[in-house]
This record gives structure tokens, sequence and C-alpha cells, in this order.
């Protein structure tokens, strides 16, 4: 087999040998979690040991097949996986012949955003180029927006769409609703809370926590009905959930998205209705939206604003991993119509906790 021989800084691409296999067993199980963190209803988390038996059957079923690796410093980092798909057309088929190579990508997560993704997808086109392929295949789940952002940059465009539909009677609102605003808001499972897309049938629970006195001293001045308003109306690149706990609407999370690629970056914020607080819900909802963002978004860095006098939420946001890197003097006016400082807290991938 031709040797890709690609290098990048720190790291180089070279083609799998069978020492390297409980690595990328580890890869695949590793891209498991991310995918059920993006779409529980559709992927779960094989135990390590069954998907070492699924590699197995899938290198006996396509022997033809290859897989790539990033390796630094003796360790695998990444791989790519390639399939040959096509043969001899049948004169029947409408859709065009195309000898093609199918792919799939993982990086560790303490790598990403480096580089490793595009140079492995870089050699395998030259794998594929060597053996006669024309095109270049791939799946990915809607709400991977972090992959989705690679491969639109590297060329790949959307030629179909795979759609389904639940047999249960099960509805799929979120989706729905959040594509209305132009974005799609996933549902997301903490430990102790769901996040679902905030809708128009939120209103009167919402204005009820918003109006919480523990809400009002640090929340927006302008009035409940205002905030529900933004709230339930969205907007591009601003992602609003419903915290749901004991079956009720608890308070809500959101996050915003910087998209100039110098200061690429996410923002957190979060309120919670009083009789719902000291449960470590607020906890379990900014790390679960965190988690979000750094698995399917792709960031490297997150950031919350809390007022500095507001020790509760700064404890919260540090049980999760953000730090404090420094007070914002006069930041924000509060409800007594006087401004009062913030504190810029900041989190790194492989920070969280």
């Amino acid at each position: 087999m031709n040797e890709p021989g690609t290098n990048a800084p720190g790291f180089a691409i070279r083609s799998a040998i069978p020492d390297d296999e409980p690595a990328l067993v580890g890869l695949e199980h590793a891209s498991a979690i991310h995918h059920a963190a993006v779409d529980r209803k559709r992927w779960r988390v094989p135990d390590p040991e069954a998907i070492a038996a699924y590699r197995r059957k899938r290198q006996a079923a396509d022997p033809d097949g290859a897989s790539l690796v990033a390796v630094a410093e003796g360790r695998v980092i990444g791989m790519v996986e390639l399939v040959r798909r096509g043969g001899v057309p049948d004169p029947g088929a409408a859709r065009m012949p195309a000898p093609a190579v199918d792919i799939g990508l993982s990086v560790a997560e303490d790598w990403r955003g480096r580089g490793v993704g595009t140079a492995l997808m870089a050699a395998a086109e030259e794998w594929a180029r060597a053996r006669g392929a024309k095109r270049m295949i791939l799946d990915l789940a809607a709400a991977n927006d972090g992959a989705r952002r690679l491969y639109d940059r590297l060329g790949y465009e959307v030629h179909g769409l795979m759609m389904d539909k639940p047999l249960d009677g099960t509805a799929a609102e979120d989706v729905t609703k959040a594509r209305a605003r132009g974005e799609i808001v996933p549902v997301l499972e903490g430990e102790l809370v769901r996040l679902r897309p905030m809708v128009e049938a939120d209103r009167p629970a919402l204005i009820g926590v918003l109006a919480d006195p523990t809400v009002t001293e640090w929340w927006d001045t302008r009035g409940p009905e205002n905030s529900a308003d933004e709230l339930i109306a969205g907007e591009p690149r601003w992602f609003v959930w419903a915290i749901e706990a004991d079956g009720e609407l608890a308070g809500s999370v959101q996050a915003s998205e910087e998209d100039d690629p110098d200061y690429q970056h996410a923002g957190i914020d979060i309120f919670l209705s009083a009789r719902f607080q000291g449960r470590g819900l607020g906890t379990d909802a900014v790390r679960t939206v965190a988690r979000w963002l750094f698995e399917a978004r792709g960031h490297h860095r997150l950031t919350i604003d809390p007022a500095a006098a507001n020790t509760r939420a700064i404890r919260t946001y540090e049980k999760v991993g953000f730090k404090r890197v420094g007070v914002m003097r006069q930041y924000e006016r509060g409800v007594a119509r006087t401004f009062h400082d913030g504190l810029l807290m900041d989190m790194l991938r492989g920070e969280l906790r």
C-alpha cells in the first residue's frame, strides 16, 4: 500500500498497523460518546470490547479498505477509515456511477482544532485518488456542526438528506421549532436536567420564573415579558433552552457564538427559579451545554460573565471548570438602575469538570 507520508507540525500521518488497534478502539469509543451527546435519539455508546469485535467484522467484510492514523510522540491522536464503494454499474440504475471512498473521521478531543482532521482528510483523498476513486463520500449527524464546518471548508457538499420519523408516537417538536429560527437546537440530556428548545407554549411559566426576585436581581432590567419575548423568538447563533426538572420549567440556559475565526468562542448564560436552586441543577445545565459547545460545535474556549457580587453563580461555574479572568468595572446595570461590576470567567477545552 502506498504510504501517505503526510507530515504536519507536531504530528505525522501514516497507515495504521496492527499495534494501533487498541488506540483505534479508544478513538471509536470516544467518537460514540461525542455522537451520543449530539443526538441521543440515534446514537449509543457500546462497550470497548463490543467496538473491537465490530471493527473485526467490518475489516473482514471490507478487506480492500484501510485506516490512516495521525501520530504525535508515539500516540495515535486521530484516524480516518476508508471503505471503497462502487463497482460495475447496473445498466438499469438511474444514479450516475462513480468509484468512491466512504470515510469516517475521528480526532482525539485534546487535538481538535489543531489541523489533525484537515491533514487526515487530505491523506484520505490522496489514498483514494491512487486507487482510482472519483468521489469521497461521508455522512454525519445533522446537529454535528463542528464536523459540518470542517467538511464545508474542505469543499464537501450536501447532495441528499437522510430523513426519519419515530413510529412510537413521539414528536420531534424541538427540531421543528428550532429550525424556524434558523438553527438546530438539540435536546440535551444532563444527569439531573433535560434541556430542550424554548417554545411559545412556555411563555406563562417562563414569565413566572423571570419574575422570581432571585432572578430579577441579576437578570434583564426591562421586565419579564420583554425577556420572554426575546428568549422565545431567538436569533441566529443564539441557542436558547428550557431547563426541565421534575417535569417543570425550572429556568433557561443560553449559548451565544462569536463566529469571527480570529476570536471564535462561545458564551453561556443561565437563570433558575429559586425553587430549583441549591440542588445542583444549574451546575448540571451549564456542564451539559458546555460539553455540547466543545464536542458538537467545536469551540476551544467558553466564557461566562456573572455579576461580581453573585457568589452563588460564581461557585456554580467554578464547579464546572470556569476560571476567574478579571473584574469588569461598572459592567452592567441592575434593577436599582445603577451599574455594578461583572466577573469575566472562561474555560478552555480539556478543563471541563
